[in-house]
């Protein structure tokens, strides 16, 4: 398999010619992407920093500073390693990758949108608690960003070599990270009271995944 990078236009003169498509350096889009997420991290940290001269004006003392806003302060520990949980996924779509088309780079930017957008559920938790509507909303933004982490990791699976693509694996990573965000979101919606507790599904797609490699019977010249 082989990557064609170009596309056809008609010149003057009838004949066909070959127009190069436009391409990114996977690195810069990377490096970018890991810019983006750290501002979103530390957007997510503001909020705890700002909660302390919030507390002095209401005189609370230092321990009210923690126990009056737990929900602050779990919700960003959460969402704290959400982030790092997708980013790390987000990388392993990328290591072999040289450059990325303009559709890739397309779908990126819409996944880099779920993680800007996500201080702003992060905040409404904050406020409003684990209400239905916040947390179908929070897990909604979640499953948003796998769906174009999934969708990327498939078109360069699919446009790029062996030696440049993903590995099977971590395609297979990506589609049950997507799936366990998919699940999530369906419990969240149907039973409110589980709360943040279907978010634990991440934790145990990967085991999940070695287990079934481990069962599944082994094909010759499978990819790894």
């Amino acid at each position: 398999m082989h990557t064609d990078n170009s596309q056809h236009s008609r010149s003057g003169d009838g004949t066909t010619e070959r127009t190069p498509r436009p391409v990114l350096p996977a690195d810069r889009l990377a490096a970018f992407s890991d810019a983006v997420v750290a501002i979103a991290i530390t957007l997510l940290a503001i909020r705890l920093i700002d909660l302390v001269p919030e507390a002095l004006d209401d005189g609370d003392s230092a321990v009210e500073v923690v126990t009056h806003h737990m929900a602050s302060i779990s919700s960003f520990l959460l969402s704290f390693v959400v982030i790092w949980r997708i980013w790390t996924v987000h990388h392993e779509v990328f290591p072999r990758t040289g450059t990325v088309s303009g559709r890739v780079a397309q779908i990126n930017v819409l996944w880099l949108v779920c993680i800007v957008a996500l201080p702003f559920p992060v905040e409404m938790i904050s406020s409003y608690g684990d209400e239905p509507f916040v947390l179908a909303l929070y897990v909604a933004v979640l499953f948003a960003s796998s769906i174009a982490l999934a969708a990327m990791a498939l078109l360069l699976r699919r446009s790029g070599t062996r030696q440049t693509a993903p590995s099977r694996r971590t395609v297979e990573q990506v589609m049950g990270n997507a799936a366990c965000l998919a699940v999530a979101l369906l419990l969240v919606m149907a039973v409110p009271a589980l709360a943040f507790w279907p978010l634990a599904l991440l934790l145990i797609d990967g085991p999940a995944l070695s287990l079934a490699r481990r069962l599944a019977p082994r094909e010759p010249g499978r990819d790894a």
